[in-house]
């Protein structure tokens, strides 16, 4: 079923909007970089010859040293699953600015306070007198927020159009 023809005021026919354009790249980037943010919290974090590995579910040591730093993987697991539902979203949505620009603050300030997540629970357990060195999970993850934002990015770019 097609719209009605549109006249303007003169009696010339109005053009039909163009569809609206998809952004499957940056989508799929958005939909990646979230899952390998969830990767990266089952991958070691903290590890070293001589003491325990820590992955992103463990109890680091708190600020300072002193405390517990309860799971802080868990943050980083919701944080890519929002990502890749954003992903979702924008891969079978029309245009929807909205969308774009949550997924850009989502990647960019969301997803950089989580990596800022993790690497302070690594720098707690240096404080605390931890001997080991940042573990290849820390180092993905981070790297999934980038292609999220790399993701969100084109998909602003896209949109704007």
């Amino acid at each position: 079923m097609s719209s009605p023809i549109r006249y303007d005021q003169y009696g010339f026919e109005i053009a039909p909007k163009p569809p609206r354009p998809k952004a499957a790249t940056g989508a799929i980037l958005l939909m990646a970089g979230g899952a390998i943010h969830i990767i990266g919290v089952f991958l070691p974090w903290y590890q070293g010859s001589g003491i325990d590995t820590l992955k992103g579910m463990d109890t680091f040591a708190g600020p300072g040293g002193s405390g517990d730093l309860p799971n802080p993987g868990l943050a980083w697991l919701v944080i890519g699953a929002l990502l890749i539902g954003l992903g979702a979203l924008t891969y079978f949505a029309g245009r929807i600015t909205g969308i774009a620009v949550a997924a850009v603050f989502m990647a960019l300030v969301i997803g950089g306070f989580s990596a800022i997540l993790g690497w302070g629970a690594i720098s707690n357990e240096h404080d605390a007198g931890g001997a080991g060195d940042v573990g290849a999970g820390l180092i993905v993850g981070t790297l999934g927020i980038l292609v999220a934002i790399a993701g969100s990015i084109q998909v602003l770019a896209k949109r704007r159009r």
